[in-house]
């Protein structure tokens, strides 16, 4: 069985495997390479996603939506007609899409992936991510950062030399920048820095009010925040026009059907690459700070760079490209298709993982985490005590998995508890946790009383390979200890997914065999809402997750061996 690799992006989104020895770029049900991120409803009420729900984006903008990924590890609604969705629920609805065209193009089940995410997604956008793969049937295999899954796509084609490469990865939403070395088929990434605010996106934005401006000024048409319409085809118009600025000089944006004083006109306005250049000159600008603060946490120099990989759509800007080669004074590696070198690195590492890419062929990865972790302390500065100082336990851009730990010790005389609460931040001179993000606390009891600063709690910070973490603080005197794995707020209980999942996907329900699993299925549902063993309740609601894709399949045989599965289950717990 197939591990596919999925690049989830903000824009686009790609879908690979590895086969016949390389990595392959996966078609969809229409044979294309490159799937918009888009998710609609259309008029019969059926979900529609890639290009049939962005053909509709400009007639049903309120049944239509994009650009969910920024909202990832949010508790923002998303609304499609008289519903409204998690961000994840839009996304696990991608998913599904992807995952069905892999399933059509392989002639297989797909139940596994490796799934990239940018490479400063906090942890509630990672646990947003597996939520989202969870719901829409997938088993995430491992989570991969963005640029890293590119420098696999072009390190197996490079294991043979010894290079250090600055991956720049300019998408629709997001910036990363990372250093890696390549040795003896080893790729070590060694630092990264980004900006999960800066992409493609933030271009279409300034075009999109140049566009407004201009028709204000032009034909006295003042576009309303509630005029949906307009707005769509302003923002399609946009996007196109940043796409042929890449290869034309000049670009012709067409507003069609604006209605002014009962007439209806067409809006036309000329734009030039210079204009346009000038309008983003800022964002590009930003690009570079990224890229000094990935170097400098190293140490590294731009003469310590050997080659640059730059990928993702948006570093087909001739700006964004001539900007970056005369700021390192570096060739650009243009080997790999910017647009689907995420997906196939992804597919690399799904193939490392299957063992179909085993040690013989030499290649190796290593990862960082993105963020510098620790908790609130109360410390000495010039002394001075100072509450919520940051206090770093991980340090950003620490090869993972790793475990690190601090000794803390009592504040005041007796004291038998203490709240522990973690902070990331991409700050490394960061002083205070107002200036981190806040992503757990729990308090720990059973501290012996004593005097102040002779007890000590020892704080131990894990961080995996997908980006989980893990907190255990430990009383060192007597061996108590409580542990946190970062729940955070914004994404999805499991509970919440199986109150949704009709919602998310019902198509099951039209099918033929709906009827005959209907009772299974609602007594599964109910056992899941009433069970508390999280292992026992993740078990039952995959299986119930591939009951309803065999009923939706009319894969009657399989639905029936389901079905027994999970009335067994109920029984015995």
């Amino acid at each position: 069985m197939a591990i596919i690799g999925i690049d989830l992006g903000t824009s686009t989104c790609e879908i690979a495997c590895f086969k016949n020895g390389k990595p392959q770029i996966i078609l969809n049900d229409k044979g294309e390479r490159i799937i918009p991120s888009y998710v609609g409803i259309d008029t019969n009420g059926e979900i529609v996603v890639g290009q049939d729900a962005k053909d509709q984006f400009i007639g049903r903008r309120q049944f239509t939506t994009m650009e969910f990924k920024r909202l990832m590890g949010t508790d923002e609604k998303i609304r499609l007609g008289d519903k409204f969705y998690f961000p994840e629920e839009i996304s696990a609805i991608m998913l599904r899409h992807l995952k069905e065209c892999a399933e059509k193009y392989l002639n297989e089940e797909v139940t596994e992936a490796v799934i990239t995410v940018p490479a400063n997604f906090n942890n509630t956008q990672r646990e947003a991510t597996l939520n989202a793969a969870k719901l829409a049937g997938l088993k995430v295999e491992r989570l991969i950062n963005e640029p890293t899954a590119a420098a696999l796509a072009f390190g197996l084609r490079n294991i043979d030399k010894n290079l250090k490469v600055l991956v720049f990865d300019f998408g629709g939403g997001t910036l990363d920048v990372t250093v890696l070395e390549i040795f003896d088929g080893v790729i070590d990434v060694i630092s990264s820095y980004g900006d999960p605010f800066l992409g493609g996106k933030d271009f279409d934005e300034r075009l999109c009010e140049f566009i407004i401006k201009e028709m204000k000024r032009r034909i006295n048409f003042d576009v309303k925040e509630d005029d949906l319409l307009t707005i769509s085809k302003i923002k399609s118009a946009a996007e196109e026009a940043k796409k042929t600025l890449s290869f034309e000089k000049n670009a012709l944006i067409v507003i069609e059907n604006i209605y002014i004083n009962g007439n209806i006109v067409d809006f036309k306005l000329n734009i030039s690459r210079e204009e346009f250049e000038e309008m983003v000159f800022d964002l590009v600008e930003r690009s570079g700070y990224i890229i000094d603060k990935a170097l400098e946490d190293k140490d590294l120099s731009y003469d310590d760079i050997d080659q640059v990989l730059m990928v993702g759509g948006t570093t087909r800007i001739p700006l964004v490209r001539r900007f970056v080669k005369q700021k390192l004074s570096k060739d650009i590696k243009t080997e790999i298709n910017p647009d689907e070198a995420v997906a196939l690195g992804a597919a690399i590492q799904a193939a490392i993982k299957s063992g179909e890419i085993d040690g013989e062929r030499g290649l190796m990865i290593t990862d960082i985490c993105p963020y510098n972790l620790g908790v609130a302390s109360v410390e000495e500065i010039n002394g001075q005590l100072f509450e919520d100082v940051f206090s770093k336990i991980i340090e950003r851009n620490t090869t993972i998995p790793t475990t690190r730990s601090k000794e803390f010790y009592t504040l005041y005389d007796n004291q038998t508890e203490v709240e522990i609460r973690a902070y990331q931040t991409l700050d490394n001179d960061c002083l205070f946790v107002d200036d981190a993000t806040f992503i757990g606390s729990f308090y720990l009891s059973g501290i012996p009383e004593n005097k102040a600063g002779m007890e000590a709690i020892i704080v131990e910070f894990s961080y995996d390979l997908n980006g989980n973490i893990k907190i255990t603080a430990t009383i060192k005197s007597n061996g108590i200890s409580k542990e946190l794995e970062i729940k955070n707020q914004g994404t999805l209980s499991l509970d919440q997914v199986v109150e949704r999942m009709d919602v998310i996907d019902d198509s099951w329900k039209k099918s033929r065999l709906a009827s005959k699993y209907k009772i299974t299925i609602e007594a599964a549902e109910k056992k899941i809402k009433q069970m508390d063993d999280i292992k026992q309740k993740n078990e039952l609601f995959e299986l119930l997750i591939k009951l309803k894709e065999y009923i939706k399949n009319e894969d009657e045989e399989n639905a029936d061996l389901i079905d027994g599965k999970i009335l067994d289950f109920i029984i015995d717990i």
